[in-house]
């Protein structure tokens, strides 16, 4: 056996300081990272919210032109 490691417990406050003290190009690599490991979950998070039915072509059309020319009335 190599010997006991400990995990110590980190805050959200003591990551994001450790965090505040990056470069910004070092900060966005790590929100990068975070943002690749989370993914799936926020995913499922997110599908579990929105509601499953069945859109047809012309549905989504209507829906499309009606995003795209609502400012455009006359």
């Amino acid at each position: 056996m190599k010997g006991n490691i400990t995990m110590e417990t980190v805050s959200i406050n003591k990551v994001l300081q450790l965090f505040n003290m990056l470069s910004k190009s070092e900060q966005a690599e790590v929100a990068e990272k975070i943002d690749m490991q989370t993914f799936e979950e926020r995913w499922q998070i997110a599908d579990k919210s929105l509601p499953d039915s069945e859109l047809g072509e012309d549905d989504i059309m209507k829906e499309v032109r009606a995003i795209r020319y609502a400012g455009k009335k006359n």
